[in-house]
């Protein structure tokens, strides 16, 4: 099993729907995944359509386990936790533990979508992750925020391209760029991902090999 953050500290840079891109192509690629928001705002929940689910991420820092019967199996075929506000708290429990004592499953990945800013979830994904996949645009807001994360985290940090980018603090930087798409999130009501909605387009392509590059890197592909 692999586990890999999906974090920048800059909002606004498509970390949830890269998150949730790579979920669904990692899937298409035969690998069992699981999704989870760890942002207490819960925004990939809400764009799920799971904001108000019974059991969330920090039911699980509190010791609670997970039955098969509770975990979510989206539409898209990976398998979701969502979030909810009490992860501003710092429950002080390694993700690690929690996989090995909580969860019904063994997954071949585990993506954490992380949130834009330094919260005690933020610091767990750190310490948990065997890899740190971060989203930067062209801008100096998102690249500020990728080198604050390499300032923080003592693991490998890979910069995602979303768009053209071409600042040389990226690197390390994956093989494959994402196609840019302005307000990717709010372009459709659905909840599925461009992968699903428009599967043979250009952007979702780029996500596809967005996703065998990290698989690549993780050795799972």
């Amino acid at each position: 099993m692999k586990t890999i953050a999906i974090a920048n500290p800059a909002g606004g840079v498509g970390k949830s729907t890269l998150a949730h891109a790579l979920a669904v192509a990692a899937t298409e690629f035969g690998k069992k995944t699981l999704l989870i928001d760890l942002d207490p705002a819960g925004g990939l929940s809400f764009k799920l359509g799971f904001e108000n689910s019974r059991v969330t991420m920090a039911d699980l820092f509190s010791g609670r386990n997970i039955s098969d019967e509770e975990l979510i199996t989206t539409e898209e075929r990976f398998d979701f936790i969502p979030a909810d506000s009490r992860l501003i708290v710092n429950f002080g429990e390694d993700l690690s533990a929690i996989f090995s004592k909580n969860l019904p499953k063994d997954y071949d990945l585990i993506i954490l979508d992380c949130p834009p800013s330094l919260t005690p979830s933020l610091a767990v994904a750190l310490s948990t992750a065997d890899h740190i996949f971060a989203p930067v645009m062209a801008t100096m807001h998102s690249l500020r925020g990728l080198i604050q994360l390499r300032k923080m985290a003592n693991i490998p940090v890979t910069s995602v391209g979303i768009g053209s980018v071409t600042y040389s603090e990226c690197e390390p930087s994956l093989d494959a760029t994402v196609d840019f798409f302005s307000n990717l999130e709010s372009a459709s009501i659905s909840n599925l991902s461009i992968l699903s909605i428009d599967k043979n387009s250009a952007i979702a392509e780029s996500y596809r090999s967005a996703a065998y590059s990290v698989l690549e890197i993780l050795g799972l592909e």
